[in-house]
């Protein structure tokens, strides 16, 4: 956007009130949004958009967590060496790619939210073209921040089953894989045992055989596309749970605060939610205990 449009909303007391004002009036309009859109019909209205091309790119960005993930820490660690302008395009970058579910949920926010929409009067021309300019990098940082919210459920359903159906904690592809693919290799040498299967079952015990790497590799690649399309569609049980939490709510309020210091051209650092770095701890103890088991 053109500075002299940003410019005036720097200086103008007036000009500023109204941004002030706009944005105190979103975030009365919080509640509604996330009952509208964050309840159990919201949500599956929401998250049933994932049926069709989401399925296919979600083993894609479901891979693309963990390197976000490093993306994140790097720009850290550029903020604090002062490199905060490179910093902040690392911020900016997202390696995956866009999926209905959030291209909706965008275009809800912009609408419903903001109430920026070109029919939507409550906004003159160049405030509305001011919010949409700051609104831009928060906007699509919170939306990324769902992918998270996705694996975390994901990630907690593996080891739940894990639990139950292996007696180990898999809280991820690797994990879950590796520990699949030893009970497999583990049955298929009992079942060829000379003593019988029964005493094998008791030998392989003691003496744990150890799968080939191929197998070990292929099981993992198949229990990741399954974790994947659940982390895909888990929106429909996230979002109601958040809802009910309260989280949808202070999210939203944290988005406003971004988006209002984006517009007031603020010195203060960009928006980073801290969801990604929590979500990332199930990644780690995936892969220690995945790469333990090799």
């Amino acid at each position: 956007m053109p500075d002299d449009i940003q410019q005036p909303y720097l200086t103008d007391p007036v000009s500023r009130g109204q941004l002030v004002s706009h944005i105190e009036a979103c975030r009365q309009r919080i509640p509604t949004f996330v009952n509208r859109h964050f309840s159990l019909q919201g949500a599956f209205r929401l998250n049933r958009l994932a049926l069709g091309g989401d399925i296919l790119v979600a083993p894609f960005n479901f891979l693309m967590g963990f390197p976000n993930f490093l993306l994140r820490l790097i720009a850290m660690l550029f903020e604090l060496l002062g490199a905060h302008r490179l910093a902040r395009r690392l911020l900016k970058t997202h390696l995956g790619l866009p999926t209905r579910v959030q291209q909706a949920l965008t275009t809800h926010l912009y609408t419903d939210l903001l109430m920026l929409s070109r029919h939507h009067e409550e906004a003159d021309t160049r405030l509305r073209q001011l919010l949409h300019q700051s609104a831009k990098e928060p906007l699509q940082i919170y939306v990324q921040t769902r992918n998270v919210a996705g694996d975390i459920t994901a990630g907690t359903l593996a080891a739940i089953l894990g639990l139950i159906l292996l007696n180990q904690f898999t809280p991820g592809s690797i994990s879950a894989g590796a520990a699949v693919a030893h009970l497999v290799a583990g049955e298929q040498a009992a079942s060829d045992f000379f003593l019988g299967e029964t005493l094998g079952r008791f030998y392989y015990t003691l003496f744990p055989v150890s799968p080939p790497i191929g197998i070990v590799m292929a099981t993992v690649l198949v229990v990741m596309v399954t974790i994947a399309l659940v982390a895909a569609f888990s929106g429909m049980l996230h979002d109601p749970i958040q809802k009910r939490t309260g989280i949808h709510q202070r999210r939203l309020n944290q988005l406003l605060d971004a988006i209002e210091k984006s517009a007031c051209q603020s010195p203060a650092k960009g928006y980073r939610p801290k969801d990604t770095f929590v979500g990332r701890i199930y990644d780690f103890i995936d892969w220690v205990k995945g790469l333990l088991s090799f």
